[in-house]
């Protein structure tokens, strides 16, 4: 090794200095990009960024070489094991670092162009070229052991180097296509700053070599720069920085898919939830008015022998009544919220409901309100609170059997809490039940920031207890609620 190569000496400690930084920008890339990179990234970059930050963290132990390694070390060459492990393993370095460099470029280019497996290959051609040149130029002569250095050096550059960040950089413009979903001017901009910084340490880290006598070193070299006024590690500085930067914001790609995958998460759960929904409003909403309007015909029925100006009367209300679910399906098929068209005062709501259950049937109806609260509801939680009422209002008049409900509201300070109960036939509430209806009144009791209690028995009658808080603005008033307050 000659550490002239790089123009450093112990007294010149601003060359020094500035590749402790040259090192430093690159050791610190590697380090970056092993900080951020995701091992369950789904983008070509992001898979492939690895292999760039073992080139960073090699090529900076490289760089810092040229500084740390004793003088003493470099004078004795290959005459002692120190001598050998220093200039020998220094060397070897420089090559490993250059081929992980091509390695990324070939990979991350094989994976947006679908190259046939065997072309990933050639970057180990390269550094099995590179090792048998050196072994077949090693001179027999120590006095040798310093051109011999520097010939290597040039190979590894030339043979690694120049097509490792000229291939890094094209890959890496390769990749615009499949970030652009993403939406980010600014990862385009990243893009080819980092593949124009390659582009330039190509030049400055792989074609500016020391003087040699063949071609290119004898034109293009360290000599002709410095001639210019440019010495090489100054370009070769500039370009590391250039790179490091560019690498270092181009890392915002791993945030941009992380964010990009939480809004597909989100969406799918918006799509699901919206199902949901449907399939609740449907279920306890059409499908209940409908089978109203099967007891209410049923009904009519019945009174058509004995009563039919009652009948006729019932039927006209009965044809109101499929005019509104023709309606609700057409609000729902518009994505419209029912609850806009309904009361905010839950009270309003209930007895409305439970007198429309009466008119439609034999039973008893026993009524009591209490508390002094004022209760308002958000549209969102009358359409919830609705949908409630009609499923258990339903499920009595299908299944209960019953002849007599009891109906409680209690208006609380934040919140009110309704309590049906009926004499009907009851069910075992202590087994799990698969029913759809008591699932969506659970949910809909949650997704309204309250809570559902059922208690029933078989042949002992069924009580539904739930309770939700006031939300919304009534008269310019907030009214807090206790969640899960009153189980």
């Amino acid at each position: 090794m000659n550490p002239s190569l790089h123009f450093l000496t112990r007294e010149n400690w601003y060359w020094n200095l500035l590749f402790f930084f040259y090192g430093l920008s690159f050791f610190l890339m590697g380090f970056g990009i092993l900080l951020q990179a995701r091992r369950g990234s789904n983008l070509h970059l992001g898979r492939r960024l690895p292999w760039l930050a073992v080139f960073g963290l090699l090529h900076g132990l490289v760089e810092w070489g040229y500084i740390f390694i004793p003088t003493a070390a470099v004078a004795e060459g290959w005459q002692t094991l120190r001598g050998v492990l220093f200039n020998g393993g220094h060397a070897l370095l420089l090559a490993l670092s250059y081929l992980f460099l091509l390695v990324f470029g070939v990979d991350l280019l094989a994976d947006t162009r679908n190259w046939p497996a065997r072309l990933r290959l050639l970057p180990f051609t390269c550094f099995g070229v590179w090792l048998l040149f050196a072994a077949f130029t090693f001179p027999r002569q120590k006095t040798g052991l310093d051109a011999w250095m520097i010939l290597i050096e040039i190979a590894a550059r030339y043979l690694l180097a120049v097509p490792g960040a000229a291939v890094s950089g094209l890959a890496i413009l390769a990749q615009g296509d499949e970030l652009q979903h993403f939406k980010r001017k600014s990862l385009q901009f990243f893009l080819n700053g980092s593949a124009a910084a390659l582009f330039l340490y190509a030049l400055g880290g792989g074609l500016i070599v020391p003087p040699a006598a063949f071609f290119p070193a004898n034109f293009l070299n360290t000599d002709v720069l410095l001639r210019l006024g440019l010495p090489a590690p100054a370009l070769r500085i500039l370009s590391s920085i250039l790179v490091a930067f560019f690498i270092f914001r181009l890392l915002d790609v791993y945030d941009a898919e992380e964010q990009h995958y939480r809004e597909i998460v989100r969406e799918r759960e918006m799509i699901w939830r919206e199902r949901e929904k449907i399939r609740r409003d449907l279920h306890d909403g059409v499908i209940q008015s409908i089978y109203g309007l099967a007891l209410g015909l049923e009904h009519s029925r019945t009174l058509l022998a004995d009563n039919p100006a009652a009948a006729a009367a019932r039927l006209a209300t009965l044809s109101q009544q499929a005019e509104k679910v023709i309606s609700d399906l057409r609000g729902y098929l518009a994505g419209l919220h029912l609850g806009r068209d309904l009361p905010a005062d839950p009270v309003a709501m209930v007895k409305k409901l439970v007198t429309d259950l009466a008119r439609n049937s034999d039973l008893k109806v026993n009524w009591h309100v209490q508390g002094n609260g004022q209760p308002y509801l958000d549209t969102d939680q009358r359409d919830h609170f609705y949908h409630m009422m009609i499923e258990i209002l339903s499920n009595i008049r299908r299944h209960a059997r019953a002849s007599e409900i009891w109906v409680g509201v209690d208006l609380g300070a934040g919140g009110f809490r309704v309590k049906i109960k009926d004499n009907g036939t009851g069910f075992d509430a202590t087994v799990p039940t698969v029913g759809q209806g008591l699932k969506n009144l659970r949910q809909r009791a949650a997704l309204a920031g309250g809570w559902l209690a059922i208690e029933s028995s078989p042949g002992r009658g069924t009580t539904m207890t739930f309770w939700l808080p006031y939300e919304g603005d009534s008269g310019g008033k907030v009214h807090g609620h206790p969640r899960g307050a009153g189980r």
